[in-house]
């Protein structure tokens, strides 16, 4: 009795073993990174003491970050390019933003040889952190943000090929180089919030740009939906409620081709009333929306949410982009990065490499699928439509290049924080030429006081990038 009590408490002691073990060594492989990032975590500090910080390069080599080294031994960070990357390369103080917030962990990590550590540490020198290299096109970068100027909103331009992301600009910016002495001026502009990276972390009402997924849910439940039909008089009425194309416009005869490349909001919100809101529901989760998404950078969540308990007003407000859903720029432009790569998105990221003082590739991140986000019949047909826009429709600005352009424009009424309704401006598309594609989302916050809407950006944009 007493030789089994002890088998029994020896097998236990032998389990916690293992799982513990097995936690070790998760964590090192898995985990370890994201716990020394931490801002709470002051271990990091324990690195900067011995490691001197790596440098960001973007992916033509062109130096993003790097740290001075003064004779008295203090240390500066600079950014070359000042305002040009400041939300998405970010700064490693005051708490750290963007890639060197989330690198932190590799950039204070030095991979050189065990002799040169040694020398360092007698000789009172820091090691020399790794690097990260990034996808990042400086060139791409400059560019938009220059043609974005002192325009409210933000561009993503990325392979939907390889999910490499090319360019991610947010405005208003600031200028990471004096972060700290502009902190207090920059955290209390409620208004411009110029830290917030509305690429990735913007909420904001779809507008129009919905379209394209009570479209691709239309198609789903409805075989023939090459037969559907409306007449668009300018006005839908409902029970107590009316519902208006954009600016009054009256459409007339349609079929569901022309009310995708006209944007009808009537067209459309009739057909949300004819869809199974529980499968629009379900599908609307599968691409992306309340979804968390795995990416270098902070993200937030986009929002739906749509129920049998869910009003017919509602319901047809959703349908064409206004309603109570949330977007931004990153989730837009991933999913069509799927229409543009046959249903299949790729893993969006913004690095590429991290690599050793002495040139060693210490991790190299890989270009592989997220996932499917609908059949290559279906990303067929969504580019037909998509198409439509631009050679029949609301972008048809992009329709006398050399490439070839995709895409759905949007426009949503929003209400801003002075109790006054003004019009966000949305693109989100893609360019094709000689087998090569740019996926780009364009926001323009406030289109009334905006040079240009957001398909006029996109436009100089592709130009840019294809010639």
């Amino acid at each position: 009795m007493i030789n089994s009590d002890i088998l029994r408490v020896s097998i236990v002691f032998v389990v916690l073993f293992f799982a513990l073990m097995v936690y070790m060594v998760f964590f090192l492989a898995v985990d370890a990174g994201s716990v020394i990032n931490n801002t709470y975590n002051k271990r990091a500090e324990s690195f900067k003491r011995r490691v001197e910080r790596g440098t960001i390069y973007d992916a033509n080599d062109n130096v993003l970050a790097y740290t001075e080294t003064y004779e008295d031994g203090s240390e500066e960070r600079i950014y070359p390019y000042g305002n040009t990357f400041a939300q998405v390369v970010g700064y490693e103080t005051n708490g750290g933003l963007g890639l060197e917030s989330s690198y932190n962990y590799y950039l204070l990590t030095s991979h050189v040889n065990m002799f040169e550590k040694i020398s360092n540490e007698f000789n009172g020198v820091k090691n020399p952190g790794d690097s990260l290299h990034t996808t990042l096109r400086l060139d791409l970068q400059q560019y938009i943000s220059d043609l974005m100027g002192d325009t409210m909103g933000g561009v993503i331009a990325l392979n939907p090929e390889t999910g490499e992301i090319y360019a991610d600009v947010s405005k208003p910016d600031f200028d990471p180089n004096t972060i700290e002495e502009n902190w207090d001026a920059i955290i209390s502009d409620e208004e411009g919030s110029p830290l917030l990276n509305r690429v990735t972390q913007g909420k904001y009402t779809p507008g129009s740009t919905f379209k394209m997924f009570t479209l691709l849910e239309y198609m789903r439940e409805n075989p023939s939906f090459r037969d559907y039909t409306y007449n668009c008089e300018g006005t839908i009425y409902g029970e107590n409620f009316e519902i208006n194309c954009y600016d009054g416009e009256v459409h007339g005869y349609e079929d569901l081709r022309s009310a995708f490349a006209f944007s009808c909001n009537c067209a459309f919100a009739n057909l949300g009333l004819e869809l199974n809101r529980k499968e629009f529901m379900e599908n609307n989760t599968k691409l992306l929306f309340n979804s968390k998404i795995d990416i270098d950078i902070a993200y937030n969540q986009s929002k739906f949410d749509i129920s049998d308990d869910t009003s017919d007003f509602m319901m047809m407000q959703t349908s064409f982009g206004q309603g109570e859903t949330s977007s931004n720029p990153l989730h837009l432009a991933l999913v069509m990065s799927a229409f543009a790569n046959d249903g299949v998105l790729m893993k969006p990221h913004f690095a590429s490499q991290i690599v050793s003082p002495s040139g060693r590739v210490v991790k190299n991140i890989k270009n592989k699928k997220y996932t499917t986000l609908c059949t290559s019949s279906e990303a067929a047909e969504m580019n037909e439509y998509l198409r439509a826009v631009v050679t029949d429709g609301t972008a048809n600005n992009l329709n006398w290049s050399n490439y070839t352009a995709y895409g759905k424009t949007g426009t949503a009424e929003t209400l801003s924080n002075k109790n006054e309704n003004y019009d966000r401006s949305w693109f989100a598309g893609y360019g094709e030429l000689g087998g090569e594609k740019l996926v780009l989302c364009v926001i323009v916050d406030n289109m009334n006081e905006a040079p240009m809407r957001a398909v006029d950006y996109a436009g100089y944009i592709f130009d840019y990038y294809f010639n």
